[in-house]
């Protein structure tokens, strides 16, 4: 996504997580779009690093900026966009582990960490949800084109030196 400045709700709603100190990255079905998938989805899945119990700061977020709670895990921001909160997603790493390998990308003008696509392949391998397992061989086939692409790209860096 182009850098946006903006007062819009997700952004509102990421800068609130950065000001409590609560990490958080992009997984799911987004992070595969911010990754180069042709896939489409509505809403915005957020592994947030914060123990179960505490959910609460992030209602109280939510709550504070307008949104709606439809679920202890599900949010309606102000505008509409929907955030679901995960706390322990399905075939990942722990969130340290997943962290230190997340590329840092741009969600209404606020820094946020991005599962790579390899990793999200894997955890919706691990959902085994229908809607997941009908993802796959799209999210499969642009992991390879995007390592086809990285390759070729190192091989002409190479061949100019």
């Amino acid at each position: 996504m182009p850098h946006q400045h903006s007062n819009r709700p997700l952004g509102a709603f990421l800068k609130a997580l950065h000001k409590e100190k609560i990490k958080c990255i992009l997984i799911g079905a987004m992070a595969a779009v911010e990754e180069g998938a042709p896939i489409s989805t509505i809403d915005y899945d957020l592994w947030v690093k914060l123990p179960d119990r505490q959910y609460v700061r992030l209602l109280t977020i939510v709550h504070g900026q307008g949104g709606t709670i439809i679920a202890r895990t599900l949010y309606e921001l102000a505008d509409g966009t929907h955030v679901n909160a995960i706390f322990r997603p399905d075939g990942l790493r722990s969130f340290d582990t997943e962290f230190e390998h997340c590329r840092v990308g741009c969600l209404d003008g606020q820094r946020v960490c991005i599962l790579p696509l390899s990793r999200v392949i894997a955890s919706k391998r691990a959902s085994n949800r229908d809607k997941d397992i009908m993802t796959l061989p799209i999210l499969e086939r642009t992991l390879r084109m995007k390592r086809r692409l990285e390759r070729s790209a190192r091989n002409c860096s190479r061949h100019r030196r």
